[in-house]
C-alpha cells in the first residue's frame, strides 16, 4: 500500500507518527506525501484546542477527496476523546484513539482486507503499560525525538489532555538508553527526549528513577549526540537537578518551563502546581548553573475570570523571565474541563487583543536575547538549504541562517554577525 501521514500537534504526536511511517516501510508498505493519491491516510489528531479540532477534520475530509476509496485511519487525542464525532464526520475506516498506535498496521491492513470500520477506543484513565513504539526517522538522520513518557495526571483546569492520553506511563529506563545509544550509533546528531509531561517520568516504574537520572543516562548513552529536553514542570529544576545536569557537555542548554499564566490567582485557578515565586526561581537556578541558556515557554491568555489587572501581572512577570522565546495562545474552552464552565469567559476579541500584546513583549524580548548572540561562535546543526542559505539551530535552539556549501545535517560554527529579530545570521568558520 501507499500510506500518507498528517500529523497535528505536539512533539509526541510527531515520534508516533515518525515510528509509524518506520514501521510501515519495514512491512513493505511505501510512505508517500500527503498530498498525493494513497491507498491509506493516518491522520494523527490533536484536540489541546478548538483549532486542533477542526484542523483534525479538515485533514481527514482532504484525505477523502484525495481519494474517495482510501482507507482513512484517524488516531490521536481529538479520536480519543471525541470518537463519535469524528465516526459522523469522517467516516473513518479505523478509530484507535490514544492506544494501540503500535497496532495501527495490523488495523489498517484488516480493515483494507475486510471492508468493515474498526474502533478500537478505550477508556485511557484505566489504561496502563507504556505503548513502546521505535525511535527515529525516514528522513535523514540529523534529529531524533525519543518519546520516554505519555500521559498527565495533573488535571489543569483547561486541560483534557489526562483524559486523552491517560494517567502518567514510562518507559523503563534500560529501554530509554537501548534507544538513545541505538540512534546515536545510527548517526543522529541530536535526539530530543519528549513526552507528554516528562517531569514525571519514572514515578510509575518499580525502581522510581527520576527525571534526572533518565536525562543522565541518556546523555551519558549518546555522548556524540547533542541532548535536548522536551518541555518540563518548573518545579522540576531544583538546585540538584542543575548540579547533575551541568556536568554533560551534550545536554542543550535550551530549557522550556511550562508557565501558562504570571498572575498567581489565574495559576491556582488553572490548577497548576507552582507559584510565580517558584516559577522565578526554577529561571535563576537555571541561569545559574547554565550561564546563558534559553528559557522558553508557553503562556495562555484570556483565562475565565482573568481580569485587565491580572493580564497586566503576567506580563510584568514575563518581562522578569526574559524568555528566549514564547508560544502564546488565546484561551481555548474544551467542553469536559473545568474551566469551561467557570465564570467570567473572555470575549474572542478580548482574548486576541491579549494574545497580541503578550507577542509584542515576547518578540521584543527573543529580539534581545539574539542580540546578545551577536559575536559568539555557535555550533549550527543545519537542516536545509532555501534562496541560498543553509538554516538550522544552535544549541539553545536559536534559528540561524548562513551561506554555505553541502551542510545539510551536519554542525559546523558560525560566527554570529547578525539578528533580523527572529534569526540569526552569520558566517561559516573553516574547519
Amino acid at each position: 500500500m501507499n500510506v500518507a501521514f498528517y500529523t497535528l500537534g505536539c512533539k509526541a504526536n510527531q515520534f508516533e507518527t515518525q515510528a509509524l511511517e518506520k514501521m510501515f516501510t519495514e512491512k513493505g508498505h511505501c510512505v508517500v506525501p500527503f498530498a498525493s493519491k494513497a491507498d491509506a491516510y493516518i491522520i494523527n489528531t490533536c484536540t489541546v484546542t478548538a483549532s486542533g479540532d477542526k484542523k483534525s477534520r479538515n485533514a481527514a475530509y482532504r484525505a477523502r477527496a484525495l481519494n474517495p476509496d482510501c482507507i482513512l485511519v484517524v488516531c490521536g487525542c481529538y479520536a480519543q476523546v471525541k470518537p463519535e464525532e469524528v465516526r459522523s464526520m469522517c467516516s473513518p475506516d479505523v478509530i484507535c484513539g490514544t492506544g494501540d498506535k503500535s497496532r495501527i498496521i495490523e488495523l489498517t491492513e484488516k480493515a483494507a482486507a475486510e471492508k468493515i470500520p474498526l474502533c478500537t477506543v478505550k477508556d485511557t484513565l484505566y489504561r496502563d503499560g507504556f505503548d513502546f513504539m521505535p525511535a527515529g526517522s525516514l528522513k535523514g538522520r540529523t534529529r531524533a525525538l525519543l518519546k520516554v513518557q505519555d500521559g498527565c495526571q495533573n488535571f489543569c483546569s483547561y486541560c483534557l489532555i489526562p483524559y486523552a492520553r491517560g494517567l502518567s506511563r514510562s518507559l523503563p529506563l534500560d529501554i530509554v538508553i537501548s534507544e538513545a545509544q541505538r540512534l546515536s550509533k545510527e548517526g543522529y546528531l541530536e535526539i530530543v527526549i519528549t513526552g507528554i509531561e516528562i517531569s514525571s517520568y519514572g514515578f510509575d516504574l518499580p525502581d522510581k528513577p527520576g527525571v534526572d537520572q533518565m536525562i543522565s543516562a541518556v546523555c551519558s548513552a549518546a555522548p556524540s549526540s547533542r541532548i535536548r529536553l522536551g518541555s518540563l514542570e518548573p518545579r522540576t529544576i531544583t538546585e540538584e537537578f542543575c548540579r547533575t545536569l551541568s556536568r554533560y557537555p551534550n545536554l542543550c542548554p535550551h530549557f522550556h518551563l511550562s508557565l501558562q499564566s504570571g498572575c498567581d490567582r489565574t495559576l491556582k485557578a488553572m490548577n497548576r502546581k507552582y507559584d510565580t515565586k517558584r516559577y522565578l526561581l526554577s529561571c535563576q537556578l537555571l541561569r545559574e548553573y547554565f550561564p546563558g541558556c534559553a528559557i522558553t515557554t508557553d503562556l495562555i491568555v484570556g483565562f475565565p475570570g482573568e481580569t485587565e489587572e491580572d493580564f497586566a501581572n503576567t506580563l510584568d512577570f514575563i518581562r522578569k523571565c526574559g524568555f528566549s522565546q514564547m508560544h502564546i495562545f488565546p484561551y481555548s474552552s474544551r467542553p469536559g474541563t473545568a474551566a469551561a464552565s467557570m465564570e467570567g469567559q473572555l470575549t474572542h476579541a478580548e482574548k486576541q487583543r491579549r494574545a497580541a500584546r503578550a507577542q509584542k513583549v515576547a518578540d521584543s524580548m527573543k529580539s534581545d536575547y539574539l542580540q546578545n548572540l551577536i559575536g559568539n561562535i555557535e555550533p549550527v546543526l543545519f537542516e536545509q538549504k532555501k534562496n541560498g542559505l543553509f538554516s538550522g539551530h544552535t544549541t539553545r535552539y536559536c534559528l540561524v541562517k548562513a551561506p554555505g556549501e553541502g551542510l545539510s545535517g551536519k554542525i559546523a560554527n558560525v560566527r554570529i554577525e547578525s539578528s533580523d529579530g527572529e534569526c540569526l545570521l552569520g558566517s561559516i568558520i573553516p574547519v
